[in-house]
């Protein structure tokens, strides 16, 4: 999946299930971040203004859904038809992991909303 090949729908659904993927075992690590800011830097927006404000709204709105397992498994399904090809979905999922591993663990919070993803993403 190229991700300049994104429209803006697929780039905000995929930062949000990334952000949620963040906020999953409540540790924000700096690896997970990093992982964040190069996803970010290959959207390649105009300006650093264009970038944050993006970004910002993201966490905004996913972190409205991070309350219990239930409203991220609920955000989660809002989130899969963004991706309509398996292939897209497939590479959505793949993102995921390698942000939740990128710390060199991952928790029991983060298996579970790895699950919901496979799941709801029918993978």
């Amino acid at each position: 999946m190229n991700l300049l090949d994104l429209t803006t729908d697929q780039r905000r659904a995929l930062m949000d299930l990334l952000i949620l993927g963040m906020y999953a075992d409540r540790k924000l690590t700096s690896a997970e971040d990093a992982c964040v800011q190069k996803l970010l830097a290959s959207f390649n927006f105009l300006s650093d203004s264009e970038r944050d404000a993006f970004s910002d709204a993201a966490f905004t709105r996913a972190s409205r859904h991070t309350g219990s397992p239930e409203a991220i498994r609920a955000y989660i399904s809002e989130l899969a038809p963004s991706f309509p090809t398996f292939e897209m979905r497939r590479s959505v999922y793949t993102k995921l992991n390698d942000l939740l591993t990128s710390d060199g663990r991952v928790t029991t919070e983060e298996s579970q909303l790895l699950a919901a993803v496979k799941t709801a993403f029918d993978l």
